[in-house]
C-alpha cells in the first residue's frame, strides 16, 4: 500500500464512508437531474411535504434507520432507493480500494463509478440518460486515460489499436503529440453536440415526442434551459482547457519527461480510438434497429455513455461492457416482455445494464487483455 502505512482494513472502511457520503450526493443529483433542478439550491427536502430534512436527519444510512424510512415531519416513506444508493455507491468504492489499493488512480476509478451509478439509477427510472452528465463524463474519461496512461498503470491490450497511429522515428514526436492531444480533448464535447444534431436529421421522423409537461411553467422550463445551457458551455470550456494544458505541458515538460508524456499521448489514442469504436458500434445497432423496425429500440444516451465507457476501459472493456449488459438487457428484458404481453416494444432501459456492466468490468475483470 502507498502512502500511510496503515492496515488495508482502515483504507477500506475510509472508502466505504467516503462511498457513503458520495452516495448520498449522488441521490440528489438521481432525483433532481431528470428534473431539470439545480443540484446545489434549495437544500434537500422531503418530497411528499416539502419540509427540509435537517442535517441531523440526513446522515447517510444512519438517519434512514433512526428514521425507521420515514419522514420526521410528514411520516411519509422514504424510497428504498436512498439507502441503496448510499451502501452501494460505499461497497463499491470499498471493492475499488480493495483492487486498485489507495492510490490517486483509486480516485479515478471512483470518479467514473460514481457517474455510472448515478445514469444506472437515473435511467432505470426515467428512461433517461442526461447530456448533463454523459457529458463531462465522456470528458473525464478522455482525460483521466491520459493521466493513467502516463503517470499511473496504464491498461495493456493483446491488440492496440494505436499502433496504427503511433510515430515511425525513435524519438517522441513532441510537436504533433502536443497539438493532436488538445484537439482530441478540445473537441470531446463539441464532437457529441455535432452527434446530437446529426442523429436528430437522420431518426427525427421516428422520434415520438412527449408533450413538455404540463406542470411546469414557461419560466421554469426557461431557467432549466439555461442551466443546461450553462453546465455544456461549461463542460465544452473545460475541455477546452483541458486540451490547452495538454498542449502547453507537452510543449514545454515533455523532453524532460519524455517517457512519461509518451505513455499519456498514446493513452489519449487508445481511449479516443475505443470511445470512437464504442460509440460507433452502439450507434450503428441503434440504426440499423431504427431502419428495421420503425422505432426507437436504443436511446442515443446509450451511445454516448458507451463512447465514455470505451474511453475509461478502453476497447477490450468496452466490448465486455457491451456484451455482458446486452445478454442481461435481453433476458430481463424477454422477462418482462412474457409478463406484460407487451412484445418487442417493451420499454428496456439498456443503460442501467451498461452501467452494471462497466462497474463489473472495472472491479472485477482483467482489463490487461
Amino acid at each position: 500500500m502507498a502512502g500511510l502505512n496503515l492496515p488495508e482494513i482502515c483504507y477500506l472502511l475510509f472508502a466505504l464512508l467516503s462511498g457513503l457520503l458520495i452516495g448520498s450526493f449522488l441521490n440528489v443529483v438521481i432525483h433532481r437531474v431528470p428534473l431539470d433542478r439545480s443540484i446545489v439550491f434549495p437544500g434537500s427536502a422531503c418530497p411528499s411535504c416539502g419540509a427540509r430534512i435537517r442535517a441531523f436527519d440526513n446522515i447517510p444510512l444512519i438517519s434512514f434507520i433512526l428514521l425507521r424510512g420515514r419522514c420526521r415531519d410528514c411520516d411519509a416513506r422514504i424510497s428504498i432507493r436512498y439507502p441503496a444508493v448510499e451502501l452501494l455507491t460505499g461497497l463499491i468504492f470499498a471493492a475499488i480500494v480493495w483492487k486498485t489499493a489507495p492510490t490517486w488512480v483509486a480516485l479515478l476509478e471512483m470518479i467514473f463509478a460514481a457517474s455510472m451509478i448515478a445514469l444506472v439509477f437515473i435511467d432505470a427510472r426515467h428512461q433517461l440518460l442526461p447530456n448533463v452528465i454523459t457529458y463531462p463524463t465522456f470528458l473525464f474519461a478522455l482525460a483521466a486515460s491520459t493521466v493513467r496512461a502516463g503517470w499511473g498503470s496504464p491498461i495493456i491490450y493483446a491488440f492496440d489499436f494505436s499502433l496504427i497511429f503511433t510515430s515511425a522515428q525513435a524519438d517522441f514526436p513532441v510537436t504533433r503529440a502536443a497539438i493532436t492531444g488538445g484537439v482530441l480533448l478540445a473537441i470531446a464535447v463539441p464532437g457529441f453536440l455535432l452527434i446530437d444534431k446529426l442523429d436528430l436529421i437522420l431518426f427525427n421522423k421516428y422520434f415520438e415526442w412527449e408533450e413538455m409537461n404540463e406542470g411546469a411553467s414557461t419560466e421554469d422550463r426557461a431557467d432549466a434551459d439555461r442551466r443546461y445551457d450553462r453546465l455544456i458551455g461549461a463542460t465544452m470550456l473545460l475541455g477546452l482547457l483541458c486540451g490547452i494544458a495538454w498542449a502547453s505541458s507537452t510543449l514545454l515538460l515533455a523532453r524532460d519527461n519524455m517517457a512519461a508524456f509518451e505513455n499519456a499521448w498514446d493513452g489519449l489514442i487508445r481511449a479516443s480510438i475505443a470511445a470512437f469504436v464504442a460509440g460507433l458500434i452502439t450507434w450503428w445497432i441503434r440504426a440499423v434497429y431504427f431502419y428495421v423496425r420503425g422505432f426507437e429500440g436504443m436511446g442515443l444516451g446509450d451511445v454516448k455513455m458507451m463512447a465514455a465507457i470505451g474511453a475509461f476501459l478502453g476497447w477490450q472493456g468496452a466490448f465486455s461492457t457491451l456484451l455482458l449488459g446486452s445478454i442481461a438487457g435481453a433476458i430481463i428484458g424477454g422477462i418482462m416482455a412474457f409478463r406484460n404481453r407487451s412484445g418487442i416494444r417493451t420499454a428496456l432501459p439498456l443503460g442501467l445494464f451498461l452501467g452494471a456492466a462497466a462497474i463489473f468490468v472495472l472491479i472485477w475483470m482483467d482489463q490487461g487483455g
